[in-house]
């Protein structure tokens, strides 16, 4: 089994920054608000400040960390925060190398450096497991009509191995 990682868009670094930064303002002023004599319901705001961003920091974290893909000689797996998707190899129609600009969503989950779920894209309504909302992609279009994008590190490698598992009659565009 072969692993690919994502190629995660960059755009989260400053957000996680500034939410750490926000995260130990208001940690300093709960502490110094509570040591200072301040009415508690102030420095408990700070508290639930704090909380709250550190939750979204959270998320800015771990959601990408999970997105993975796993490529076997029978299946494509794809691991994402909330699960896991497999694509039998033998779904599989078409696999092509774009260029992808993901627009508007539905039902979606879209953070810097994690973008999984229903995407409108310069390639038509789409299902995206990428770390970036645009860039060089691999997309796989099952028999069913469905298009699925990824968006790993090694596009080209990635895109190899899956051309030499299409079953006998796919193309390979």
């Amino acid at each position: 089994m072969k692993t690919f990682d994502p190629d995660l868009d960059t755009a989260g670094r400053p957000l996680r920054a500034a939410g750490l930064l926000l995260m130990g303002a208001a940690l300093a002023y709960y502490a110094y608000g509570t040591a200072a004599g301040l009415p508690l319901g102030r420095a408990l705001v700070a508290l639930w400040v704090f909380l709250i961003v550190a939750f979204f920091v959270g998320l800015l974290w771990w959601m990408p960390a999970r997105l993975r893909y796993r490529l076997s000689d029978r299946d494509l797996e794809i691991q994402h925060f909330l699960g896991r998707r497999r694509i039998q190899l033998e779904n599989l129609r078409e696999v092509h190398e774009v260029t992808f600009a993901l627009g508007r969503r539905s039902g979606s989950a879209a953070l810097p450096g994690y973008y999984v779920g229903r995407f409108q894209s310069n390639l038509g309504r789409l299902t995206a497991y990428t770390g970036r909302a645009a860039g060089e992609g691999v997309l796989l279009v099952l028999h069913t009509g469905e298009q699925v994008l990824l968006a790993p590190k090694r596009a080209r490698l990635m895109l190899a191995q899956l051309r030499s598992a299409l079953p006998e009659g796919a193309e390979e565009a």
